[in-house]
C-alpha cells in the first residue's frame, strides 16, 4: 500500500500554497479489494462517516474534519466554489452538520478513489503533516468480526399502553382536521454483555438487510449512529432529481405465498395507499416552486427482510442548478417520517414524544458539484459501547389501530435487533 500511495505522498510533499485557492485536494486511484468498513474500523481519527449506496455498487468513507458548516446553504456554496465532496446531513429537526473531511475514499468494485484535502488558510507545516498522516492510514485495516453479543432490554421510551395513548391523541388531531398524518416513533434501549463494535454491526446488517442504504456517523470513538435504511431522500445528477414516497407497510417472512398475499393486500389497501399518497403530495407540493416538472411513477412494492412497503418513485428537473440546499430544505423531513401538514405534525411530535430524535429520521449523504445523494436515517440505532438504542416509527392516519402500529414498529426494529442475540 505504501508504494501504491507514493504518488499521493509526492503530491503533498511538493505542494506550494496558491493565493487563488483556499482548498487543495490531492487525488489518486488505488487498486484495493478490502471492504471500506475494515479500513474504517482501524481508524482513530474522528469524525467518521460511511455510506453504502442502495441502488449502485458504491461505498464512501471519510475521516477527519478540515472545514465544518452548520448551514446547508453555506455548505452548497463551498462545494460550488471549491469542487470538493462534503459529507454530513440534517438531524430530524433540520440542524445541519456538514464537513469537508481530511480523507475521503470512494470505492467501486476493487478500486478506491482517494481524496486528501489541505486547507491553505491554515499553518503550512501542520496541514502538510496532517495530510501525510491521513495517507498513512490507508495501510491500516482491522478484520471485521461476527457479532456474538447478547443483549438485554433495558427500557423503552414508550410502553405499549403509552404508545396507544399517543396514537389516540394523534387520531383525535386527525379527526379534528389539524393533521392528515403523523409519524410517531419509539426508542428502545438494550445493554450488551460486551461492547458492540459499530463497524462489525453494520457489516452484518449489510449482509442481511439488502436493498438498503447502510450508513455510519461517529463524532467520537465511544458513540456511533448506524443504520440500514430502505428510503432515499433524494439523489441528484446534474439538475435531475430522483426522490420517492416510501410509506405503507405489510409483513414479510419465509413463506413466499404469504409474502405474495401480503404484497397484493398492500397494493389494494386503501389506508396504506392513502398514507403513501400523502407522502407524494408533501414532496411534490414542497418541490413545485423549484422544478420545471415532476413525474410520479406507478406504485410498486419494495420487499425487505422483515417488512415490505409501498413505493412511488418521483422524478423532477430542477429549475436552478446544483440546488442541494433547495432539495434538503424542501424534501426533509418528508411526510414518511413526520406527517402532514409538516409544521403541525412536527409540533405534535415535539409535545408528544418523550425523547429527542436527533439523527433518527434525519438525513445523511454526500454532496459534490456533479451529484449528491442522501438517505433517510430510519431503521437506525445509536451504539455507545455496551448500550444500543434502536429507533422505529409508524405512520398514523385515520383508521390506524394502536396494536397493529405497535406490531409494525416492533417488526421494523427487528431488522437491526435480530443481528444480535436477545436475552429471553
Amino acid at each position: 500500500m505504501e508504494n501504491l500511495c507514493a504518488g499521493l505522498i509526492e503530491q503533498i510533499q511538493a505542494h506550494k500554497l496558491s493565493p487563488h485557492s483556499a482548498i487543495t485536494h490531492f487525488d489518486m486511484d488505488v487498486p484495493m479489494a478490502v471492504p471500506l468498513l475494515a479500513w474504517l474500523k482501524a481508524q482513530e481519527s474522528y469524525p467518521q462517516f460511511y455510506l453504502n449506496y442502495r441502488d449502485e455498487p458504491m461505498t464512501v468513507a471519510a475521516i477527519g474534519k478540515v472545514r465544518a458548516f452548520s448551514d446547508e446553504n453555506l455548505a452548497q456554496q463551498f462545494v460550488l466554489t471549491h469542487d470538493c465532496s462534503l459529507v454530513g446531513g440534517l438531524t430530524f429537526d433540520k440542524q445541519a452538520h456538514f464537513w469537508l473531511p481530511r480523507l475521503f475514499v470512494q470505492c467501486q468494485g476493487n478500486r478506491w478513489s482517494v481524496q486528501v484535502y489541505w486547507d491553505n488558510q491554515q499553518d503550512f507545516s501542520s496541514e502538510q503533516q496532517a495530510c501525510l498522516q491521513a495517507v498513512k492510514t490507508l495501510q491500516n485495516f482491522t478484520a471485521l468480526q461476527p457479532l456474538k453479543q447478547v443483549i438485554r432490554k433495558q427500557s423503552s421510551k414508550a410502553s405499549e399502553s403509552m404508545w396507544a395513548h399517543w396514537i389516540t391523541q394523534a387520531l383525535q388531531e386527525i379527526e379534528q382536521g389539524h393533521l392528515s398524518k403523523v409519524v410517531l416513533a419509539n426508542q428502545t434501549d438494550f445493554v450488551a454483555t460486551q461492547p458492540i463494535d459499530a463497524k462489525d454491526f453494520l457489516a452484518e446488517s449489510e449482509r442481511q438487510n439488502t436493498g438498503c442504504y447502510h450508513f455510519l456517523y461517529a463524532e467520537q470513538a465511544e458513540q456511533a449512529f448506524v443504520g440500514s435504511s430502505p428510503e432515499r431522500l433524494y439523489a441528484r445528477q446534474g439538475d435531475e432529481v430522483q426522490t420517492e414516497a416510501l410509506a405503507g407497510t405489510a409483513t414479510i417472512g419465509d413463506n413466499p405465498a404469504h409474502n405474495q398475499q401480503q404484497a397484493d393486500w398492500l397494493l389494494h389497501d386503501s389506508k396504506n395507499d392513502h398514507e403513501n399518497r400523502l407522502v407524494v403530495q408533501g414532496i411534490c407540493d414542497n418541490l413545485a416552486p423549484y422544478v420545471k416538472h415532476i413525474h410520479v411513477a406507478d406504485v410498486e412494492v419494495k420487499p425487505l427482510r422483515q417488512v415490505q412497503h409501498l413505493r412511488r418513485a418521483i422524478h423532477a428537473e430542477l429549475s436552478v442548478p446544483m440546488a442541494d440546499f433547495v432539495c434538503l430544505q424542501a424534501i426533509h423531513p418528508t411526510a414518511a417520517v413526520s406527517g402532514l401538514p409538516q409544521q403541525s405534525a412536527v409540533q405534535f411530535l415535539q409535545k408528544t414524544e418523550n425523547f429527542d430524535r436527533a439523527w433518527y429520521a434525519g438525513t445523511l449523504g454526500v454532496m459534490c458539484q456533479e451529484r449528491a445523494e442522501f438517505c433517510v436515517t430510519i431503521r437506525s440505532a445509536m451504539i455507545e459501547q455496551e448500550k444500543i438504542s434502536v429507533f422505529a416509527g409508524a405512520g398514523i392516519v385515520a383508521g390506524s389501530d394502536p396494536q397493529l402500529e405497535w406490531q409494525e414498529i416492533e417488526r421494523k426494529a427487528s431488522s437491526l435487533l435480530s443481528l444480535l442475540t436477545i436475552e429471553s
